[in-house]
């Protein structure tokens, strides 16, 4: 809950200083940037996270690295979807404003 409310909130805020920066946009466009900004930062962390479990010289046998690795793709992916649905949402009640 509190991931999502953060998102719609970074996506209503992104909405409103992409209009100010970038007021040649489309409304459309703003939009859809504003919403896949933190998707994207949540993609790069996971994709971080995933070399460190991957390139680690653990202790670990070969099934805890793999179901390390489905963990963090499940949860990594699942944050990604909740963060662009929760950002989509925050940018287009705040994209109404601005139109």
């Amino acid at each position: 809950m509190i991931g999502f409310s953060l998102a719609v909130l970074m996506g209503a805020g992104l909405v409103a200083l992409l209009a100010s920066i970038r007021p040649e946009w489309s409304s459309r466009r703003r939009e859809l940037t504003a919403a896949s900004i933190l998707p994207a930062i949540t993609v790069v962390a996971t994709a971080l996270v995933l070399a460190v479990i991957l390139a680690g010289n653990y202790d670990a046998t070969g099934q805890m690295r793999d179901l390390a690795t489905a963990a963090l793709l499940t949860i990594g992916g699942g944050f990604t979807m909740l963060a662009f649905l929760g950002g989509l949402i925050g940018a287009l009640l705040a994209g109404r404003r601005h139109r």
